[in-house]
């Protein structure tokens, strides 16, 4: 039961933190040993954690790919006989990944594919970790899985059932041009497309509409084998119009039938390229599954516009599902003037309707986060504080109606809740910094409904700890907790080997990493000022929040006007 954004410290003392907190110790994940960077996503009941690791050493080079005859190619190897038969010294590996993960993050048709983010499962031990592939195959050529498409996992249920998003798998089109050039193309059948994985079954969560493969997005799944999520339920006339120009051969120009489709998904804005938005009309959708993690059914939803052709007006998402099948989000709603659409906290609910969560038409846009099975939805809402957009949290009790926004670290921090657990318990983000700035210094934080108690994370470990909780990103029925932090840690080469200086040291650098708070249900020790090492554990905003962001890009774009 989830979401996304990031953190740091706020000075609390002693006297105000809650009685009943209690302390916890810190495991850092083995899977920080796969790249320089990892970041958490989940933890279920049965210790179940999942992260992603951005840009994994000692990535596959797939030889076959390479045009070892091109002025590129010859231009940036130093040995080209010995890239050539696979023996790479550090400098040509070095290039060919870097220039491998260049050419997927521009939408490259010609170079080999390496995703930036890997998704991984772990319990924590070193000798327990698990490559999620999703749609990546082993070949003997790469002896093991290319990592070629971009996955980000984003629940499990019972440690066996794992939904996520990644992209088609990539293969080589050899194709002739009217020239009677031979050219190689490495393109992939779809785009964007939410999977569940057992074991090594793999399952598509299809969208309604799968014109040219469609796009479905998964963020949740409960006990049940109940996913939440969003998906395509038609095509726009300009997809539909593309499409029928790629399958005519006079139309499409020189370019193999793949090409096109796969053009039609990209904008090109100089020599960078980007995904189009607009192609398809998103809305909810929840996958019912069996055990095994075939779908059983799909049931998909409309949005908060009531007035006249509602299914072609705004869009909606689920965000989470607790186990008794309610699903939370956001939905597509018109404002009191009934002309300006904006989003709002939405219920999804078994029988198909959408319930709008906050009805007070001064708080949107607004946006349900995560439901917990005790009736407590949590959200937050956008408000302008001084002229700039903040997010605030709220706690919506289903059983009463009640709607409170609980008191933060002060007036204008922006607090951005991630996940709730059985036990009312709240982690996220809040701003620690009371400063003018769009972007501020953040903590991870701990909220007991119950208690409302508000707690800065890091006051609740050791004092001397060398992390600095930047985000709560999850918690289960256990009080386990998955944070992000930053560290100082050896920077390292594409080989995972550290980098010295001159003096043969080894140079530190910011690291983001995952780790695994363990509760000791013991009072937390009392910290000075300087235990706590308050600039030191003050930090600026990473790269996370990117892997939820996703479910608001589309509906967070209108600011509150002051």
């Amino acid at each position: 039961m989830k979401f996304t954004r990031l953190a740091s410290a706020v000075i609390l003392c002693t006297a105000s933190l809650p009685i009943l907190a209690a302390s916890y110790t810190v495991t850092e994940l083995a899977t920080d040993t796969l790249g320089q960077n990892q970041y958490g996503v989940s933890i279920d009941n049965t210790g179940t954690i999942l992260t992603v690791v951005e840009n994994i050493y000692n990535a596959p080079i797939d030889l076959s790919t390479i045009d070892f005859e091109s002025a590129e190619i010859i231009a940036g190897l130093t040995d080209i006989e010995a890239a050539r038969n696979g023996q790479y010294n550090l400098a040509d590996y070095t290039f060919l990944v870097n220039r491998a993960i260049a050419g997927s993050s521009n939408f490259s048709f010609f170079t080999q594919q390496l995703g930036r983010f890997q998704a991984y499962k772990t319990y924590g031990s070193a000798n327990n970790i698990e490559f999620i592939n999703a749609f990546d195959i082993e070949t003997e050529a790469l002896d093991g899985f290319s990592h070629s498409m971009e996955t980000t996992p984003r629940d499990s249920a019972a440690g066996t059932h794992i939904v996520g998003n990644t992209v088609g798998p990539f293969r080589p089109i050899d194709y002739v041009n009217e020239d009677g050039l031979e050219i190689k193309y490495i393109l992939s059948d779809f785009d964007r497309r939410a999977f569940v994985q057992v074991g090594e079954n793999v399952t598509p969560l299809l969208p309604t509409d799968t014109t040219l493969g469609g796009t479905s997005q998964v963020n949740s799944i409960n006990a049940n084998y109940v996913v939440a999520g969003s998906g395509s339920i038609a095509a726009s006339t300009a997809l539909t119009a593309s499409e029928a120009a790629c399958v005519d051969e006079t139309t499409r120009g020189d370019q193999p039938i793949e090409a096109c489709n796969r053009n039609i998904i990209l904008a090109t804005s100089g020599i960078t390229r980007t995904r189009r938005a607009g192609l398809w009309l998103q809305r909810a959708h929840v996958w019912s599954l069996d055990v095994e993690g075939t779908v059983v059914s799909t049931q998909t939803y409309g949005t908060l516009i009531t007035d006249e052709e509602p299914d072609l007006q705004g869009s909606s998402q689920a965000l989470d599902v607790n186990n008794s099948g309610i699903s939370v989000g956001v939905a597509s709603i018109k404002a009191v003037d009934g002309t300006v659409v904006t989003t709002a906290a939405a219920m999804f609910l078994q029988n198909g309707e959408v319930v709008q969560v906050l009805e007070d038409q001064d708080l949107l846009p607004n946006s349900a986060i995560a439901i917990n099975d005790s009736g407590y939805i949590v959200g937050l809402r956008s408000q302008s504080i001084n002229r700039i957009a903040r997010n605030k949290m709220f706690i919506y009790n289903m059983n009463d109606g009640n709607v409170t926004f609980p008191t933060d670290f002060f007036d204008s921090s922006s607090t951005i809740p991630r996940a709730i657990n059985n036990n009312n318990l709240v982690v996220g983000s809040a701003d620690i910094e009371a400063t003018n700035a769009v972007s501020r210094k953040t903590a991870a934080f701990i909220y007991d409904i119950e208690a409302d108690s508000f707690t800065d994370l890091n006051t609740l470990i050791s004092c001397d700890s060398p992390f600095n909780l930047i985000e709560g990103i999850s918690i289960n029925d256990n009080n386990e907790i998955i944070v992000s932090a930053l560290t100082k840690n050896p920077a390292r080469n594409r080989r995972g080997e550290a980098i010295k200086d001159d003096n043969g040291e080894n140079i530190l650098t910011d690291t983001v990493i995952a780790l695994k708070l363990n509760p000791t249900g013991e009072a937390p020790a009392v910290c000075s000022d300087e235990e706590l090492g308050i600039e030191e554990r003050q930090a600026a905003s990473t790269g996370i929040f990117l892997f939820t962001i996703l479910a608001f890009a589309t509906f967070f774009r209108r600011r509150l006007k002051s």
